[in-house]
């Protein structure tokens, strides 16, 4: 959107599943333009398309300035049929921006050497955190090309503090996190409060998103006898909302970039319990704005959330240090930042751009 203010071209490469999305609308409604693409059920049928009938020929790619590939993580360039091929042939300067990286990536050695010979070509790397950016030169031994840091923008940076929950007794735990449990762990989080001295606690739990592991959370939360107390709210675009009615935020993962979940709970003014993965350790401190697991185990997060527990008359105060951590860091325009590197540091005043 940014760009387009600014009088670029932007012309989005999206799967058609994406179409319905309310963003993709207000992206088409600013003047974006679109270009779908869509892969074949039957793998081999698709790779015998993309030998005559590239989805990205070099010839589409080239008629562009710049092209910003948003990328889960980099071995996700070898999942989309053609894409690396095409890149790779491509004349166009790439910028390649990675928004979660993990040690438990499953890599193969022909992903590996792919993503290899894209980060090579690349003009330069975005990450959102320096740990993930330390990921990935040990994952691809290779130094990325004009590396950056950027947050991803926090929506809720200029608003003031939510109010405190009001006293009830009850202490109210939050999930904010796509319920996919391979990454965000909720099934570790349940499991660590079924544990003996969560019975005669006065908590709440609840879980706030969508995803495929909802039935199955649902079903674990019955087997651990804790169903009473674990809530499945749905998706909330609504963050006061949230935070208006929850003390603290709980974060399982096995892998992150930078959490906006976790910036936006600091910024409400709210502790956090988080595991050590992705930049948590670069914006979180220990005891002062949250607790940290080493690990997503069940004894290190237990032992985090314990600590927590036993600090929760000081939350309220570790709240705004949380909050004063996020505004310290200055009020950055991630989206104008991106731009800049996506236009190779200003170098293309106005063009074409996917």
């Amino acid at each position: 959107m940014v760009a387009l203010s600014q009088g670029h071209q932007v012309t989005a490469i999206i799967h058609r599943d994406l179409m319905a999305s309310h963003q993709i609308g207000e992206f088409v409604a600013a003047g974006g333009e679109l270009l779908i693409w869509s892969a074949l059920s039957i793998a081999r049928l698709q790779s015998f398309k993309e030998r005559f009938f590239p989805s990205f020929s070099s010839k589409m790619l080239d008629q562009f300035d710049s092209i910003l590939i948003s990328l889960g993580s980099l071995p996700s360039l070898a999942y989309v049929p053609g894409l690396a091929d095409g890149l790779l042939k491509s004349k166009t300067p790439i910028v390649l921006f990675c928004q979660f990286n993990s040690d438990h990536l499953i890599i193969s050695p022909g992903e590996r050497q792919l993503v290899r010979r894209v980060m090579g070509k690349s003009e330069s790397i975005v990450f959102c955190s320096r740990r993930n950016m330390i990921e990935a030169r040990r994952q691809f031994y290779i130094e990325p090309n004009d590396c950056h840091i950027i947050l991803n923008p926090i929506r809720n940076r200029g608003c003031t503090a939510y109010p405190w929950p009001d006293d009830t007794g009850t202490v109210n735990f939050a999930c904010v996190a796509r319920l996919e449990v391979a990454w965000k762990g909720q099934d570790l989080l349940l499991d660590v409060l079924s544990q003996e001295q969560w019975k005669d606690r006065n908590w709440k739990l609840r879980l706030y998103g969508e995803g495929p592991d909802r039935e199955y959370l649902k079903n674990l939360a019955k087997f651990y006898q804790i169903s009473d107390r674990v809530s499945f709210v749905g998706h909330r675009e609504n963050l006061e909302e949230i935070w208006n009615e929850n003390h603290l935020l709980l974060l399982p993962s096995h892998g992150e970039g930078m959490p906006l979940a976790a910036l936006e709970a600091m910024t409400a003014g709210r502790p956090v319990v988080v595991t050590d993965v992705g930049g948590n350790s670069e914006v979180i401190k220990e005891g002062a704005s949250g607790f940290i697991a080493e690990a997503a185990t069940l004894q290190s997060f237990s032992s985090a959330l314990e600590r927590a527990w036993h600090e929760k008359n000081h939350w309220m105060s570790m709240g705004q240090s949380a909050r004063q951590t996020i505004l310290e860091r200055g009020d950055v325009d991630s989206s104008t930042a991106l731009l800049k590197v996506w236009s190779l540091q200003g170098k293309i005043e106005s063009g074409r751009t996917p």
